[in-house]
């Protein structure tokens, strides 16, 4: 049984890819198999790690439909949407709403830069429209360079057929604003998840229904183990489990995070044996 309100721990998938920049469904299949083995609440696919605006119109929708085929409900699929206008977004909706994603993931659109709050509620309000599934909206300033306050986000949230927010802002005060704005979960509009990786102690702590995390899908256990912490208030052990998660995410990540972060991050489950290739989309470093 799907959970309708997401929680937890929520990974987001990087895409296997083959040397042609095609999906690798086998990798994929076996990457579900492992997030969900780990304790994954819930996978996400096409966001920022699976290089959704970057894959071909046709490698999308294959993504979504091995994913959600295998998937099978064990755990709830969210399929990402996005594009760089509205037309786009809810063309790229229509293409997969069919295929039996439980979520659609939706960011503020990208490249031209949108000021008028009005401007990003209408883009969202006219997605979830267009849904017949659920809407979490992704709030990813540093990947669309439209940054909304949190006023804006407030107004989303609050939105029919929004479902809550993936907050990757890097940005906490703000985030915490949110929280203290709907500090009884249950009573909430939706649910309001953090997806900045070195904040999730406080996130947690503050009343965050769960964390959505790409790098973190080499640290599965570990992010189950901080979000019990944390939902439990156990302020001491979530700081801890923070520390370890963030020095171990680190020691992947670096010394030129910048470079190839999408390479060492599918090359570290290359060596684990869950996926056959670190390929990812040109131009990004393949070393």
């Amino acid at each position: 049984m799907i959970d309708k309100r997401l929680h937890g721990v929520v990974i987001a998938l990087p895409t296997p890819l083959l040397e042609n920049e095609d999906v690798d469904t086998t990798s994929l299949r076996n990457l579900i198999d492992y997030c969900i083995g780990e304790g994954a609440d819930a996978i996400m696919v096409l966001g920022t790690m699976g290089e959704g605006v970057a894959l071909s119109d046709t490698q999308r929708i294959l993504t979504v439909e091995t994913a959600v085929a295998h998937a099978n409900k064990r755990v709830p699929v969210l399929a990402t949407v996005s594009g760089a206008s509205t037309r786009k977004t809810i063309e790229n909706l229509k293409a997969i709403e069919t295929l039996g994603a439980d979520f659609i993931v939706c960011t503020s659109p990208f490249y031209y830069k949108f000021p008028d709050p009005k401007s990003l509620v209408e883009h969202i309000q006219k997605t979830a429209d267009a849904s017949i599934k659920p809407l979490i909206f992704y709030n990813a300033p540093g990947s669309t360079g439209n940054s909304p306050s949190v006023d804006t986000i407030d107004e989303i949230l609050n939105l029919n057929n929004v479902a809550g927010i993936k907050d990757s802002a890097c940005q906490f005060s703000a985030f915490a604003e949110l929280l203290r704005r709907y500090p009884n979960k249950g009573s909430r509009p939706g649910t309001i998840m953090q997806g900045d990786e070195s904040v999730y102690d406080a996130s947690l702590l503050m009343g965050a229904d769960g964390v959505v995390t790409g790098g973190g899908v080499l640290f599965i256990k570990l992010l189950k183990q901080l979000y019990t912490a944390g939902f439990n208030n156990e302020t001491e052990e979530s700081m801890r489990l923070q520390q370890l998660f963030s020095k171990s995410l680190m020691n992947v990540l670096l010394p030129d995070l910048a470079r190839n972060w999408m390479y060492n991050i599918k090359k570290s489950l290359v060596d684990r044996k869950i996926i056959t290739n670190a390929f990812s989309t040109a131009p990004f470093m393949h070393n």
